[in-house]
């Protein structure tokens, strides 16, 4: 019975973080829908939405992954998220459900690549404030990024960002006062804005993984998204955002076997010691 009483012990103990709620799904918060249909390099991809998954548990928000039909069903959701889309995603039952959408107050948050995704669709190119050149300047160079200060998405972001990139020029280029420029390059060529007319963010780095594992550029993504959402309190971290949803990894799963086993190992050991003891007579004193 003892044996059994600290295996089981054991076992909960091992395997508690899987079952504790994630972080997000219990405090709420902004619905995003984020699509990267027709992306380029889809490990980017997969690597953005990976930490976009971490930002969303940590800083209560939550992260949908879909496709361009999903369009047409937007109810409860805040933000959409055009995440490295590529050329001509969506028909035009998407494009219709999307305008009505953002045109209602809904929230619109696009990086890299999707700045060039629908290029023949004029509200799209209004809505984003600017027309960019495709395709990119070639070969990816490093740049400095400058954030400008006075916006809540760039809170915080008080020093400039290096990161390499294969760079978009847009043409026209966002300008006042339909845009709000939010971060520049050194030429002052500008690398992320708001819309004055929507809740629509946009920034131009985001096509190379790299940029995906600067804590900055994670940070003006999360921000601008909480925006978008039309949030007005500020973003407060979650102190339990370690807890991923499940499926968890094979390695997880491996760890938590090793973990009970081992203990189940140690437990027997202990117990048999704790039996041998017990059974040995007491000698007689002399």
């Amino acid at each position: 019975m003892r044996t059994l009483l600290r295996l089981c012990t054991i076992v909960a103990l091992a395997c508690a973080p899987a079952f504790a709620p994630s972080a997000a799904h219990a405090a709420g918060g902004p619905q995003v829908l984020v699509i990267t249909t027709g992306n380029e390099a889809q490990d980017v991809a997969d690597y953005a939405v990976e930490r976009l998954h971490m930002e969303a548990r940590r800083w209560n928000f939550t992260l949908v992954e879909g496709e361009p039909e999903d369009l047409t069903d937007l109810d409860g959701f805040d933000v959409v998220m055009l995440l490295n889309t590529g050329a001509d995603p969506l028909d035009d039952a998407q494009q219709a459900a999307l305008h009505s959408f953002v045109s209602g107050g809904g929230g619109f948050v696009a990086t890299h690549s999707a700045a060039a995704s629908e290029p023949e669709w004029d509200w799209y190119q209004e809505l984003l404030g600017a027309t960019a050149l495709s395709p990119p300047a070639e070969p990816a160079a490093e740049q400095e990024v400058s954030f400008n200060a006075g916006s809540p998405i760039t809170e915080g972001l008080d020093e400039d960002l290096e990161v390499t990139e294969r760079w978009y020029s847009f043409d026209p280029a966002p300008a006042e006062p339909d845009s709000t420029v939010l971060a520049e390059l050194g030429s002052g060529q500008p690398v992320a804005w708001t819309s004055e007319t929507h809740r629509a963010f946009y920034a131009s780095p985001g096509g190379s993984g790299d940029t995906w594992g600067e804590r900055d550029f994670l940070q003006l993504i999360r921000q601008g998204i909480w925006w978008a959402a039309g949030e007005e309190g500020a973003l407060v971290q979650n102190t339990e955002d370690a807890a991923p949803a499940w499926p968890y990894t094979l390695t997880f799963v491996t760890f938590v076997v090793a973990v009970a086993g081992g203990g189940s190992i140690a437990v027997w050991r202990l117990d048999r010691a704790e039996t041998a003891g017990e059974a040995e007579p007491v000698k007689a004193a002399a």
